[in-house]
């Protein structure tokens, strides 16, 4: 117990230097928080659209189950394996094949659907936002005021067909995007009393299956090798590993994680070369990939946009209900009419409510989403682009992000870690004429020669071979290289020599040449020689042996994957029948030195990642990539590793040790793609909005869960599900731009909610005022609702207007608190003048009575519009306006149509209609007095506000 906690205190000391062990088994720990009970009110939420519904809670941690399992078949043998799946080894007949269907169903998985055309339709109408809205118009129905009701469900229509319209056609877009091609797979059944292989869908694959094995086929579920020939197998969509790993039949009681099991293939997987049979063991929903599926599938999440929304939703419905009485009351006292008392107070109450707020709010969005679609960028849910904005960390994977996904040669250098010509020569040889399946670091050696030695080749054939390398292909070696050999024999690779050899013959009749490669190790045990530069082989000494090994050693903490080579040249006294034996000819061998090869970061990675920390965004990588590896690539970025950590270490802390190694730690490695997701989840626990950036399978959990999961479009199905945002280029550049855009995207909308919300709020207070003071309603209902109809069309143009680059180079998210200061500090100044321009018509105009009850409604109508309209221009920018910045031309003529308008209706044949009067010359000085004052003492509070708080929008 002691030794423990002090191990646990190691991984939380700043000073700590983390060891890492890549390998082991264990459960996942979870960062889940304890399971609240909900009351009434969650309920009503719930009714209203508000809250998510409950979905029956599904067990994520099922890592330790597949581990066991997975651990109990690797221990069975061919025999017992086959007895455990009541398998024939000639296969199911087709009555035991239809039993098994019945009992197992169909091997599917659950997959996410896109949204239903009718489901967007309903979430668009529900918006919180609209339902506020909707209640007032419900209201003034039922007090037949059949005008606001015509206003207000009008703005709810637009803003809800707008969002609809986008997010419809994202959607869309999206589903373009998706592979719908079938698989098929062969499987052998017993047809008749013959063991028969038959091509089947692999829907119709059931546990009990034999299914041979060869290159270019999937695991059509979870398989038990029983039999294999060098079988390799690419898993790099669940761990990011680009090199294949062998599976082989024998039992193994080794204790493994999930994806080193030796022996069982994982569905979805695919075989890159060999051959083999299998027996499917698991299908459908009870696969490891399936749980996985099944949290995508069962998981509601929430982010911080839809938070922030509601939150935001829930203050102005406070505000209504606390001041919509006081005034009804006060007004209803004082002018004794209590019906045009409760009339204004409903006036208030829309007054209260930004009408045009959830028509900003999309159209702010649907630019976003059209200015990202020029971008490289497909918006699925609109609601990311706000996200994209506020997001402070970003979690991104390693391969193809940070990396060209595109494996290079690094070097080749002897013993003396110099660069020998003779190694890269010898392995040209090697991976050229070897005649199974060429791996990256083959394709990368034989590309690296050509460029080398071909004379004449042309730069358009390096770009090619460069390509081929990034895209899989296999890259031929130039002829001319390699004239005059020829291959007489090989020793293929295999999981027990890690090693291949080829035996070749050389021109001008020099003795045969057996050039061998591999793994350090395996490579140093056949070899009793050490090449020297410009002298004869040396001895290879116990020594020698551990220098080279620790030559290893450094190239592999640097984070390159290391070959070494060595070659002997047979006696030219050979019978020509010689038959050349792997125990007897693989050995004497004169050790040449080392290869190295990386995942070359991207040239624009660096650059990318210190624009990123620039705008305020932590980076964290989250791997299932070896850490030595991932340390190397994140140094050569610029990521800080000093905090690193691994998944087995990660699975050992306690909740409260996990949430503090996800806050300090900025790489993760050798992750499962539930740590991914628990890592993300403990992230937004601590109040960040987290971005993560993936394309495989295992990033799938991680980018559902996180506030903006962003993939790309050739990603896994699986993974492009899951997403919110899709990139048409894997890239920390393009993601750059999405952030500014959504930052744009976000300044821009809580421009209008913070200008409305306070300017409204000081209406209120007005009216407050104006009720305990005058003999008659300040303004008319139908004043207040054109008023309030002009000023949110002034607004309109607010989604076209510039921001400040200050502004930009930090994330912004949803805050009720800042909203909720902004509107008590600065709603009360319009409130100050709006009793300056009454005391103006009161005393010095002299409009006391209800005589003049036109004329004062009318000189409060036009104030209060006025100085609505221009107060945009003091709180758009932190900035003296139209001195030090000027809004966008869009906003500038829009707010000067509206005041003109505003200035004029008095004097047009609305003017009755409206209940207006034509204002005299004089009641002017005072507009503009009032206009200047709160000109100039917005500006002085603004510089008090952001002296106190630190922020202004």
């Amino acid at each position: 117990m002691v030794e423990k906690r002090e191990e646990k205190k190691r991984l939380l000391s700043n000073d700590s230097s983390i060891t890492i062990n890549d390998d082991g088994a264990g459960a996942v720990k979870f960062a889940d928080e304890p399971e609240k009970e909900d009351g009434c009110s969650a309920g009503i939420l719930r009714a209203l659209g508000l809250k998510e519904k409950k979905k029956p809670k599904k067990d994520a941690n099922k890592e330790k189950e597949f581990n066991d399992k997975f651990r109990e078949i690797s221990m069975l043998d061919k025999e017992s394996m086959l007895n455990r799946t009541s398998s024939p080894i000639g296969g199911l007949s087709e009555e035991e094949v239809k039993r098994r269907i019945g009992v197992y169903g169909k091997n599917v998985i659950a997959q996410v659907k896109p949204i239903s055309w009718y489901r967007l339709l309903f979430v668009a109408f529900t918006h919180p936002f609209n339902i506020v809205l909707t209640i007032i118009a419900t209201v003034s129905i039922a007090t037949q005021d059949y005008a606001t009701f015509a206003v207000v469900m009008f703005m709810v229509l637009l803003s809800a067909v707008l969002r609809f319209y986008e997010e419809h056609k994202s959607s869309k877009a999206f589903i373009h995007l998706k592979s719908l091609v079938k698989t098929t797979v062969t499987v052998l059944r017993t047809v008749k009393g013959v063991s028969t292989e038959t091509q089947i869908d692999i829907e119709d694959v059931v546990p009990g299956d034999i299914v041979p094995l060869k290159a270019g086929d999937v695991f059509p579920g979870d398989v038990r090798i029983l039999e294999s020939n060098s079988l390799f197998v690419s898993q790099s969509s669940l761990t990011g590993e680009f090199l294949p790993v062998e599976k082989g039949p024998d039992a193994s009681e080794e204790q493994t994680t999930i994806f080193d099991t030796p022996n069982v293939g994982i569905m979805s997987t695919n075989i890159v070369s060999g051959s083999g049979i299998g027996v499917v063991f698991d299908t459908g929903c009870r696969t490891y990939i399936s749980s996985i599926s099944e949290i995508l599938t069962s998981t509601q999440t929430t982010n911080a946009f839809d938070v922030g929304v509601k939150k935001v939703a829930y203050l102005l419905m406070g505000f209504g209900v606390v001041l919509v009485p006081i005034v009804i009351v006060i007004n209803g006292l004082t002018t004794h009419d209590w019906v045009d008392s409760t009339m204004f107070g409903l006036s208030v109450a829309v007054g209260l409510t930004p009408e045009m707020l959830p028509m900003i709010l999309n159209a702010n969005l649907a630019k976003g989403a059209a200015d990202m679609s020029k971008k490289k960028t497909i918006v699925k849910q609109l609601h990311s682009i706000q996200n994209m904005g506020a997001m402070d960390i970003l979690c991104s994977d390693k391969t193809g992000t940070l990396t060209e996904d595109n494996v290079r040669l690094d070097s080749y250098i002897g013993g003396d870690k110099k660069e020998l010509t003779d190694v890269l020569r010898y392995s040209f040889f090697n991976s050229s004429f070897q005649k199974g399946l060429k791996n990256v670091l083959d394709n990368s050696i034989i590309s690296y020669y050509n460029n080398q030695f071909a004379k004449g080749t042309a730069d358009g054939n390096k770009h090619h071979e460069q390509e081929a390398i990034g895209h899989g292909a296999e890259v031929k070696p130039d002829e001319r290289l390699i004239e005059g050999y020829a291959l007489i024999d090989e020793f293929p690779f295999d999981f027990t020599r890690r090693r291949v050899s080829i035996i070749l013959s050389q021109p001008e009749s020099k003795g045969n040449l057996l050039i061998c490669k591999g793994a350090v190790e395996e490579v140093l045990s056949c070899c009793s020689h050490l090449a020297v530069r410009d002298s004869e082989p040396i001895l290879l000494t116990p020594d020698l042996r551990e220098q080279m090994l620790s030559i290893t050693n450094e190239l592999n903490v640097d984070g390159l994957r290391v070959l070494s080579v060595a070659s002997k040249v047979f006696s030219t006294d050979l019978p020509s029948d010689y038959q050349y034996d792997v125990k007897n000819d693989e050995g004497g061998l004169t050790f040449y030195g080392f290869l190295s090869f990386i995942d070359p970061p991207k040239s624009d990675c660096a650059g990318a990642i210190e624009m990123l920390r620039g705008n305020g965004i932590e980076i964290k990588v989250l791997t299932g990539d070896n850490l030595a590896v991932a340390r190397k690539i994140c140094k050569d970025v610029g990521i800080d590793t000093t905090r690193v950590i691994s998944g087995i270490e990660l699975e050992n802390a306690t909740p409260e040790e996990f949430d503090e190694l996800v806050e300090q730690c900025t790489l993760f490695a050798k992750l499962t793609p539930i740590q991914k997701y628990n890592v993300v989840k403990a992230l937004k626990k601590h109040k960040h909005t987290v971005g993560f950036l993936g394309d495989g399978v295992n990033d799938a959990l991680a980018l559902r869960e996180a506030d903006i999961g962003i993939s790309v479009d050739t990603a896994t199905n699986i993974a492009k599900d899951a997403s919110d945002i899709i990139l048409l280029e894997k890239s920390l550049t393009v993601i750059n731009t999405a952030v500014r855009t959504g930052r744009i995207t976000h300044a821009n909308t809580i421009k209008y909610i913070k200008m409305a919300a306070s300017s409204n709020f000081g209406n209120v207070f007005s009216m407050l005022i104006a009720s305990a003071w005058l003999p008659f309603i300040p303004l008319k209902p139908l004043q207040m609702l054109t008023q309030n109809l002009l000023y949110d069309f002034s607004q309109i143009s607010i989604p076209w207007d510039n921001v400040d680059e200050e502004y930009l180079k930090i994330p912004h998210p949803w805050s009720v608190r800042s909203l909720f200061k902004f509107m008590v500090f600065l709603g009360p100044i319009s409130s100050i003048f709006d009793v300056g321009i009454f005391s103006y018509m009161w005393w010095y105009l002299g409009w006391t009575s209800e005589a003049h009850q036109s004329s004062f409604q009318t000189g409060w109508y036009v104030e209060g519009l006025i100085t609505q309209v221009f107060i945009v221009h003091m709180i758009r920018t932190v900035k003296v306006p139209f001195i030090q910045r000027w809004a966008s031309w869009q906003l500038t003529v829009n707010t000067l149509i509206i005041a003109g308008i505003c200035i004029a209706i008095p004097y047009t044949p609305l003017s009755p209609y409206l209940l207006m009067e034509k204002l005299p010359a004089m009641y002017y000085p005072g507009l503009a007095s009032t206009f200047v004052g709160y000109f100039l003492l917005t500006q002085i509070v603004k510089k008090i506000y952001l002296a106190v708080f630190g922020e202004w929008l």
